[in-house]
Parts: C-alpha cells; sequence; structure tokens
C-alpha cells in the first residue's frame, strides 16, 4: 500500500512511502483478511541445487505439506532481496541465490505501538527483531485474499487480483566472462 497509495505524494521523493507508511500503519491502520498456504523450506523431495517446485494450479488443493495461516493481516510482504529500497533493509537475513523467500508478516491484532517501533527501525534492519513481527521461510507460497479491500502488487507495480502463488528454484546459475581484444 505504501508504494502505490503514496502516487499523490510522487513530489515529495523518497520520503512519500514514510509518511505513508505512518499514515496507513498507525493514524488509519487497515487489515487485510486472507489464507497464506507455504511450503517450509527445507521440505522439498529432492536436494539437488536445480529442484524446482510444481506447483499445483490455482483451482486445485495444495500438497499436504504446506503449511497454512487464515487471518487479519496488516502486513504482508514477500522477500527475497535484503532491501526494498535504499533505505529499507526489509530482510537483512537473505541471501544472494539462497532459493528462500521470506515472508514478512503483521498480524492485525499488533498494536500501533508496535508498528510504530517496526517502522523505526526499517532502515537499519533493526525491526526483525520486534515483537509482533513474523517470519516465515519457505520455498514456495500461496497468497488467497479473503476481502475486497486488498491488491497485490509485484516489486512497487500493481498486478493483477486475486489469488496468486510462487516458487524459487534452490539455485540459480550465473554467468561471467571476459572478452578478449
Amino acid at each position: 500500500d505504501c508504494d502505490l497509495e503514496s502516487e499523490c505524494l510522487r513530489w515529495l521523493g523518497a520520503v512519500r512511502t514514510d509518511i505513508w507508511a505512518v499514515y496507513r500503519g498507525i493514524l488509519f491502520p487497515k487489515k487485510y483478511r486472507a489464507r497464506f498456504s507455504y511450503l517450509p523450506s527445507g521440505n522439498t523431495n529432492n536436494d539437488s541445487v536445480s529442484t524446482k517446485i510444481e506447483l499445483p494450479q490455482l483451482n486445485e488443493p495444495l500438497p499436504k505439506d504446506w503449511l497454512t495461516i487464515e487471518d487479519d493481516f496488516s502486513v504482508f510482504w514477500v522477500c527475497n532481496t535484503t532491501h526494498a529500497s535504499y533505505n529499507v533493509f526489509t530482510c537483512p537475513m537473505s541471501k544472494m541465490n539462497d532459493g528462500v523467500f521470506y515472508v514478512l508478516i503483521v498480524r492485525s491484532s499488533v498494536s500501533r505501538l508496535r508498528l510504530l517501533q517496526m517502522l523505526l527501525k526499517l532502515e537499519t534492519g533493526g525491526h526483525i527483531e520486534c515483537e509482533g513481527l513474523e517470519i516465515v521461510t519457505c520455498s514456495a507460497y500461496r497468497l488467497e485474499p479473503l476481502s475486497d479491500n486488498t491488491y497485490n502488487d509485484l516489486d512497487g507495480e500493481l498486478i493483477e487480483r486475486g489469488t496468486i502463488q510462487a516458487s524459487l528454484f534452490n539455485s540459480a546459475n550465473f554467468f561471467c566472462g571476459k572478452v578478449d581484444g
């Protein structure tokens, strides 16, 4: 919400998302009812570095080794990088090519004071130690919105509403080379 809804403040620069985080998270908190299902990391059938997790179709049930949380959320943030922006150290424990999603969850029952403490520590990564923040480590996930007041975004861009799911490869190949000449 902070990125998409703060477009009206774009003229303020990067501080617009900080202002909107206080507005949306502290002054006028919004909650989102959803069902979050995930395959815990390390729960794949094959430990090969190139294992791809086969996801079921969105209309199919999930395999039995997946876990599910259904609740009202204030924050649901899926990360596979350390920073969301130059000044937001979202996920300090993330490593390049670790094949893991880190899902940061704050349930709507968390107090505004706790949310404010998390916001103030986002720049340093200290929010991960805050009471009320849950971190789920998984190889794949499915998020099913159960309320109408939600939307999905990917890297700050609005994407289609509704259920989404994703999985990661355990490893990726990087190629580097030198051109002689």
